[in-house]
């Protein structure tokens, strides 16, 4: 890999994830009465341990790492996936916007003192749809490959862990992974259609 590409993938990196930085903290600061999203079984039924913010903060090793290790081809889809998932995700929190009650935790451990610190720094809100599942599962689908199928079952592995974290940190609900795990789906599907479409029109 040399400088050159290193540079474009590093572009694309900033271009994609700023974009989402920017949306998440202007919808996060949008003061308003918050929708309050209320457990089901499936939530009640997950343990709550605050060792899980481990994994939940590997997600931004998680998300640059697959700017740099997909193919070069992939790396410019990913970055307009991960800007329409921040676009459709701001809109939602703009017009509905969702939190809930937030779980209590012991403070006086290592990972309490983590989830602390990154309690105090999140917004309460955004919640649905979750963008820490859509971008973990758009870079996933980057950095998926039958050619590498170690690294590509490891990249597996660790998205599932992290998609696991949020609802073991009771930082989401259920209804929250699965409409961000939709919105990555409908992100996929945009951009590759408009690439097969583009692909298409430039070669009649």
């Amino acid at each position: 890999m040399n400088n050159r590409e290193l540079f474009t993938r590093f572009i694309y990196c900033l271009l994609g994830w700023g974009t989402v930085g920017i949306v998440y903290q202007y919808t996060g600061q949008v003061t308003g009465q918050a929708h309050i999203l209320l457990p089901s079984k499936l939530d009640n039924a997950v343990p709550f341990s605050p060792d899980a913010i481990w994994l939940y903060l590997s997600f931004f090793l998680f998300i640059p790492l697959g700017y740099f290790l997909c193919p070069l081809r992939k790396a410019r889809p990913l970055m307009y996936a991960m800007q329409l998932c921040a676009l459709v995700s701001g809109a939602v929190y703009l017009c509905y916007p969702t939190t809930m009650l937030y779980h209590d935790y012991d403070l006086s451990t290592l990972s309490g003192l983590a989830l602390s610190a990154l309690m105090n720094i999140d917004s309460p809100q955004n919640l649905l749809p979750s963008l820490h599942v859509s971008l973990t599962l758009v870079v996933l689908n980057a950095l998926w490959s039958t050619q590498q199928k170690f690294r590509t079952v490891l990249a597996v592995i660790w998205a599932l862990a992290i998609c696991a974290s949020v609802l073991v940190l009771k930082r989401h609900l259920f209804i929250d992974v699965v409409t961000g795990a939709l919105t990555a789906c409908g992100a996929l599907v945009i951009v590759h259609t408009a690439k097969f479409v583009l692909k298409r029109n430039t070669n009649e």
